[in-house]
């Protein structure tokens, strides 16, 4: 089959793939990841609009020495997702909604779905209780910072730096060569961590666009 039903079928698989659905009090939202320009104005010609803009920082993976002590362990969706494991879990989702307030936080399908994002991806954690965790993923040479958490309560105290050393660290474990990651332009405190870690900001702004679905009964 081909012609413009067709056409309209495969925009909306594209969608479908990409995007999140969101829920909210008065409606839901299909939301796309973070994207580039060219991404943007495909999305925005399918009616979608830009709520959040972005900046994207990058850096070469080879890892640095660390004088923080804070034990990270290490895991994957497949292995958080089992019954045995559902309190770590909950536990993560929880630490992402303190860092992250809705609608902005990660729900149980959208935290799945950035895990299975790439070919190669973990999630690294410090402490039992979830002080913080990092998302990470691996695309060929490249690898993603997807989401970096810390508990209001232990922040201040080296545990996102210690999360993005640990995620340089297994980037280049894997084969990357680089590791993005994005941040909005106000957020001063990541910048700043960032930069201090020699990251630098790739001139190409990103974008996350919503489109809206239905409204709930």
């Amino acid at each position: 089959m081909s012609g413009p039903r067709a056409q309209r079928r495969g925009d909306e698989r594209r969608i479908r793939t990409t995007c999140t659905v969101v829920e909210r009090p008065s409606s839901r939202v299909q939301r796309t990841p973070a994207l580039g320009d060219r991404d943007t104005r495909w999305f925005e010609s399918h009616g979608f609009r830009v709520v959040q803009s972005l900046v994207m920082l990058r850096r070469d993976t080879m890892p640095e020495g660390s004088q923080h002590h804070q034990a990270v362990s290490t895991w994957s969706w497949r292995k958080l997702r089992t019954r045995r494991h559902s309190p770590m879990l909950d536990n993560v989702l929880h630490v992402d909604a303190d860092a992250f307030p809705a609608p902005w936080n990660l729900s149980h399908g959208s935290f799945a779905r950035a895990c299975t994002a790439t070919s190669d991806h973990v999630v690294l954690v410090v402490g039992d209780d979830v002080d913080g965790f990092a998302l990470v993923g691996r695309a060929a040479q490249t690898a993603y910072l997807q989401r970096l958490a810390v508990r209001g309560d232990r922040r201040r105290r080296g545990v996102a730096r210690r999360l993005v050393q640990e995620s340089l660290t297994w980037a280049y474990s894997r084969g990357a060569i680089e590791l993005l990651v994005n941040t909005e332009p106000t957020n001063e405190s990541a910048l700043a961590l960032y930069r201090s870690l020699g990251f630098v900001v790739v001139p190409e702004r990103l974008s996350v666009l919503e489109r809206e679905l239905s409204e709930t009964p």
